[in-house]
């Protein structure tokens, strides 16, 4: 079960990014739908499942939105020049798919949690950068990704203890 949803949260990263930097949204974002049902029909406990991705969502879209109206960010295909796109979203969503599956080995070690967001956040937003689906105005963007997902990733993990659609 981990494994697969690794490979589903892979799967669905590549295809976000892929939608946003060559205007294909709509297939892109069917797709990401497909892997968080997916998710959620696998859940033991479905209520839970789909409220972690809702919870996660608004707080990494938040996230999202502070670095795009401070310019550190800007992102492709965006409806509305001031709204984070639905593609960040759906990635917040794909994120959360991880928290109780393949990233759960975190919520026992806050410390690896933090270095994890740390590094991790930060390399996802260049990876997405060199395929042109974000790009990152300044070299304060970087530092800032780091402090952000080292605070949110082990928080994440914490919401995500409460919100347990697979626990057994």
């Amino acid at each position: 079960m981990k494994l697969i949803n690794f490979v589903l949260f892979q799967l669905g990263w590549f295809i976000s990014v892929w939608g946003a930097a060559n205007q294909k949204l709509p297939l892109s974002m069917m797709v990401v739908a497909l892997i968080l049902l997916v998710h959620i029909m696998q859940a033991s406990q479905k209520k839970e499942a789909t409220m972690l991705l809702f919870i996660i969502m608004l707080l990494g879209s938040i996230f999202d939105q502070l670095l795009l109206i401070t310019n550190l960010v800007t992102y492709q295909n965006q409806l509305f020049d001031t709204l984070v796109p639905i593609w960040i979203v759906a990635m917040w969503g794909l994120f959360a798919t991880t928290l109780n599956l393949s990233l759960s080995w975190l919520k026992s070690n806050r410390v690896l949690a933090v270095l994890f967001g740390f590094i991790g956040g930060p390399v996802a937003y260049f990876a997405a950068e060199q395929l042109n689906a974000v790009q990152l105005t300044n070299h304060f963007s970087i530092y800032m990704l780091a402090l952000g997902w080292a605070i949110l990733t082990p928080v994440c993990l914490l919401i995500a203890g409460k919100w347990n659609g697979f626990r057994t």
